[in-house]
């Protein structure tokens, strides 16, 4: 074959063109220059597999990563990574599978594969109570927005559940979704309002207000 060119086993020729070349800095747009700005100013290496991450949004701001059977808490320092502070809570009895921080930084959920999902205060890693009951994983949680004593845990089960804080106790369990529920925050309307999507395609929005049996919310599904 000459050059340029490649034979097929069939006989056919086809002709291989040049690939462009890339963009140079002055050739891209505004937006993407921004982003090309962009530079890591930390990094952090876990033992095993990282399956999620939660930035606190209150001060000090921590860092949240869900690794193995444990959360570590990571306080980045952007001048020297070495002295970033670092600590952990391990008291899980299975693979950690989640993590969610509460508006004021002073609670954090924690979900696990064996089906509990803690309430961990997070300026003692004191496991302060657990929500028992799921069918399954606990694969996504997250606090109410308006409301420091609610909170949501999504399942394996496809079920959302609403959970009194204070109490460890189940208010609302509602079948959200067909399949592995693995998105999930708090949605308009206050305590009420809920987000959710899953493996099933759909993103859904809860209602609470419309009653624990017939929850109403509109979903979007994939085409």
């Amino acid at each position: 074959a000459g050059r340029g060119r490649q034979h097929r086993a069939m006989g056919d020729f086809v002709e291989l063109r040049p690939l462009p070349e890339p963009l140079r800095a002055a050739q891209l747009t505004p937006e993407a220059q921004h982003y090309k700005g962009f530079r890591t100013l930390w990094k952090q290496k876990e033992s095993s597999r990282v399956v999620n991450v939660a930035f606190c949004p209150a001060k000090p701001h921590r860092l949240a990563v869900v690794s193995g059977t444990k959360v570590g808490l990571w306080q980045p320092n952007k001048a020297n990574a070495a002295d970033s502070a670092s600590s952990s809570v391990s008291k899980f009895k299975d693979l950690a599978q989640c993590v969610a921080w509460r508006g004021d930084g002073k609670l954090f959920l924690a979900g696990e594969a064996g089906g509990t999902c803690a309430v961990i205060e997070a300026e003692t890693k004191k496991v302060l109570r657990r929500f028992r009951g799921h069918g399954d994983a606990v694969t996504c949680c997250a606090f109410a927005s308006a409301d420091k004593s609610r909170a949501a845990t999504g399942g394996r089960d496809g079920k959302l559940r609403i959970w009194d804080v204070a109490t460890s106790d189940l208010l609302h369990t509602i079948d959200a979704h067909t399949d592995c529920m693995k998105v999930l925050a708090a949605g308009p309307g206050g305590p009420d309002g809920w987000i959710t999507a899953g493996y099933d395609g759909c993103a859904r929005l809860w209602d609470l207000r419309m009653g624990a049996v017939g929850a109403a919310g509109a979903s979007w599904s994939r085409p």
